[in-house]
């Protein structure tokens, strides 16, 4: 391996990548050589959902840890070996050169699966603003109210439409989400110790990216964390959170990738299996949602 090309990769690491799986219809081919193309212990897990829709969500998350890995190290995917902290987040076990280090983290919600990758802690959250089910907004939010601060349901209210509140609420929650994810505290972490003063000027353009949301933790500030919000589309707002150490002076956009691109690189660990895809088949299909 080039160890000159992994240190120059962990200097210049910033990746955002997201992939529309609801724009990919697996075939009989090409399931059972994405399953082969991930560690054993992972697949096997994405075989006990009930749902067809959250196995491509999360096989699609898997593959862009692999295949972002691929992209970072030069390596090729047998030599990638990822294990799972005790909370459940997946992390590089290969060892890299002295003072190097990769950060990655991934979300799914709605049609995404979106990876932000660092050389220090990052954390990254995405949300579809659906409209919450069995319930009108005002019951929602209600039933969330312990999550956040008074001045956060103040801004998350503002808004005159229904439409608009719901996304500030999803706004919210991404920070919130990508903050504890970064921070590596999981869910355990109390959503109501944490007080965001948002950055105004939301929505931003699709594909622009705003910094300008800054975090309170019991009335502290946390100035040595920076906040990425954009859009994905109409439909997906992202968060993005990064040490103030990796600060630029050009935010990253997240990049769309195909499932066909990620899958290119990542050469099967072992035989596909034409079982694969009945034990898919037999999976549930969820996929019918209720958009704003």
């Amino acid at each position: 391996r080039d160890q000159s090309r992994v240190v120059k990769s962990m200097v210049d690491l910033c990746l955002r990548w997201a992939v529309n799986c609801a724009v990919w219809t697996p075939t009989r081919l090409e399931w059972p050589r994405a399953m082969a193309s991930i560690q054993l212990e992972e697949a096997e897990r994405i075989r006990g959902f009930m749902f067809s829709r959250d196995a491509k969500l999360a096989l699609v998350g898997r593959m862009l840890i692999r295949a972002a890995l691929i992209h970072l190290l030069g390596v090729p995917n047998n030599e990638i070996h990822l294990g799972r902290t005790d909370k459940g987040k997946p992390y590089l076990l290969n060892a890299l050169p002295a003072g190097t280090s990769v950060h990655f983290n991934i979300s799914h919600h709605g049609k995404y699966v979106v990876l932000a990758a660092e050389s220090t802690p990052v954390g990254v959250d995405v949300m579809e603003l659906v409209r919450p089910r069995g319930k009108g907004a005002q019951e929602f939010f209600h039933t969330m109210r312990r999550q956040f601060t008074e001045g956060e349901w103040r801004a998350i209210r503002a808004p005159c439409t229904e439409e608009r509140q719901l996304a500030q609420f999803y706004r919210h929650w991404c920070l919130k989400e990508s903050y504890i994810k970064a921070d590596g505290t999981g869910l355990s972490y109390g959503l109501e110790k944490l007080h965001f003063e948002i950055d105004p000027t939301w929505p931003p353009s699709i594909g622009n990216v705003i910094t300008g949301s800054q975090l309170f933790i019991n009335s502290v500030h946390a100035a040595e964390w920076q906040f990425e919000e954009s859009l994905i589309d109409s439909e997906h707002c992202v968060a993005v959170t990064t040490h103030l150490s990796t600060q630029r002076s050009h935010p990253a956009s997240f990049v769309e990738r195909t499932v066909s691109q990620i899958l290119l690189p990542l050469s099967p660990l072992r035989d596909p299996q034409e079982w694969e895809w009945d034990r898919f088949s037999t999976q549930i299909d969820n996929t019918q949602r209720s958009l704003i």
